[in-house]
């Protein structure tokens, strides 16, 4: 899509994204804009704005790697509104302090996340130096995530085929992700 010269988007983009996230793409796109300006811009002027579908699908892919990687928060209004809709706030997590809690702690919170549809277990593949603190404050995050070990066992058994590392550069980490 980048070779053509197509200019333009098909406005039939208009009924995929809100406006606010058609500003958000204009945004994305020129920096040297600002939010209020493009607020009393027409949906068409934003989408010649945008420039054409290339723009559309780059930024389309950029938020489902956002998505991708988001992993659950911690603040403590989040934390309480998690366990005020799931009327659980009887338990111990919902009163300790969020910069207090320890692995342990987290990890409750992803199975109790889990346990009501907000989180699901993946694995992917890290190098071996990054430690299980680590998983999810890593710089480079994951490209690819899987569904079982086996499946991100299989592609590590490629990835060593292939000669670019050797099994012991790296391993296999499970992480909780978001729906």
């Amino acid at each position: 899509m980048n070779g053509e010269d197509k200019v333009g988007i098909n406005p039939v983009f208009l009924s995929f994204y809100s406006r606010p996230e058609l500003i958000d793409m204009v945004l994305h796109f020129n920096v040297d804009l600002d939010k209020y300006s493009l607020s009393e811009k027409a949906d068409e002027e934003l989408l010649k704005l945008i420039g054409n579908e290339f723009n559309v699908l780059t930024y389309t892919i950029k938020q489902w790697q956002e998505e991708l990687i988001a992993t659950p928060s911690f603040t403590k209004e989040l934390v309480h509104k998690f366990f005020e809709e799931y009327g659980l706030e009887t338990h111990y997590l919902m009163h300790k302090p969020v910069e207090e809690w320890d692995e342990y702690d987290r990890s409750n919170y992803y199975h109790l996340m889990f346990k009501h549809g907000k989180t699901r277990r993946v694995y992917a593949i890290f190098s071996s130096d990054v430690t299980e603190e680590e998983k999810y404050a890593v710089t480079t995050k994951p490209s690819y995530f899987f569904d079982t070990k086996e499946e991100a066992e299989m592609e590590l058994t490629k990835i060593v085929s292939l000669g670019k590392f050797t099994a012991n550069e790296l391993k296999i980490m499970s992480l909780w992700k978001i729906h």
